[in-house]
């Protein structure tokens, strides 16, 4: 069964397709080009959310969310060649600390030394000391438009390559997971594929990929990371509660949620068992200390200053009584009273 396609010219609705067919043959009498060219860039478009440029104009694709993700599996099970691509991508810790940006930020910008695309998977080995895999990213914008790198300068270990760097184009990725095992090291990468050393940019494929992808069974950052905890009033209006970057921090989430658990530290709900499986592994994370007492020397220690919560609590927790903000115990009390 067909399914529609819209095409965004310059964030401006230009035409509802009623099929990838019917989205060619308009686009390719629009821009004075064969559609044949226009199959595949439409495809990735609408699967992968991949911008198509022409010239300075930008085109975007969008079917319906369950369209695209039937045939993402599809692209991807078949090895099609629209599938995303997956890489595996060195990271120099005498230049670059990794580590501490990812402690900071979800998403970061990342130097653009070959055509990454949304949608592709990048895996970052670590050289140096370190020598392993440590890091799975999604790409989320192939090419940086607007770049800001005003958050950057304090991860760079080396000064003249930061210079540098100003000069670069980027890609923008998200931090999908992350782990720590010798089992990614470089002598056990050679033992299942990898010929030589990792000194740019690669594209894996077959026993190398399928290795590497069975140690990442996370994701991070994906639906878990809210900006804002919204909270429902009586009126049936609604307000919004900042969630602050502690609380996004997914390397720090990840621990908390490993000591804790994923049962709201409050309330004890447990999503999996009251909603089945949508529910598993879904909690938010709440930043204890308030964020006019931290120091600009501050890290974040996930046992001690952060909490699981389900998004009840947590909105409760982002509100003022009487000009205070409730503590745990508190909110805690409080439910246990009712």
């Amino acid at each position: 069964m067909p399914s529609p396609i819209t095409i965004i010219k310059n964030d401006e609705l230009l035409y509802e397709a009623t099929s990838i067919q019917n989205a060619a043959r308009f686009l390719a009498e629009y821009l004075q080009i064969s559609k044949y060219k226009l199959y595949d860039p439409i495809e990735r478009g609408y699967v992968y959310n991949i911008p198509y440029y022409v010239e300075e104009d930008e085109y975007r694709f969008i079917s319906l969310e369950e369209v695209a993700e039937n045939r993402r599996k599809e692209l991807e099970e078949t090895n099609h060649k629209n599938a995303r691509r997956i890489w595996l991508v060195p990271a120099n810790p005498k230049e670059y600390d990794l580590e501490r940006a990812f402690n900071s930020y979800d998403k970061i910008n990342w130097k653009r030394s070959y055509n990454y695309e949304n949608g592709d998977i990048l895996f970052l080995y670590v050289s140096g000391n370190i020598q392993k895999v440590r890091y799975k990213v999604e790409v989320i914008e192939g090419l940086v438009r607007d770049n800001d790198t005003q958050n950057n300068k304090e991860f760079w270990e080396d000064e003249e390559k930061y210079e540098q760097s100003k000069e670069w184009t980027y890609t923008r990725i998200r931090l999908v997971d992350e782990v720590d095992i010798d089992d990614l090291s470089l002598s056990h990468l050679r033992q299942h594929g990898l010929k030589g050393n990792i000194q740019g940019s690669m594209k894996l494929h077959g026993e190398l990929r399928d290795y590497i992808m069975t140690f990442f069974k996370h994701n991070l950052t994906e639906g878990y990371y809210p900006d804002e905890v919204s909270e429902d009033l009586a009126e049936g209006k609604s307000i919004s509660v900042t969630v602050n970057a502690y609380e996004r921090n997914p390397i720090a989430r990840k621990l908390c949620i490993e000591y804790f658990g994923v049962q709201c530290q409050i309330c004890e709900l447990d999503f999996e068992k009251v909603y089945g499986k949508v529910g598993k592994d879904f909690i938010h994370v709440h930043h204890i200390i308030p964020l006019h007492e931290i120091q600009q020397d501050y890290i974040v220690d996930p046992q001690k200053d952060l909490i699981p919560v389900c998004p009840n609590c947590h909105a409760m927790l982002h509100r003022k009584e009487n000009g205070k903000y409730l503590t745990i115990e508190q909110l805690r009390q409080r439910i246990l009273s009712n």
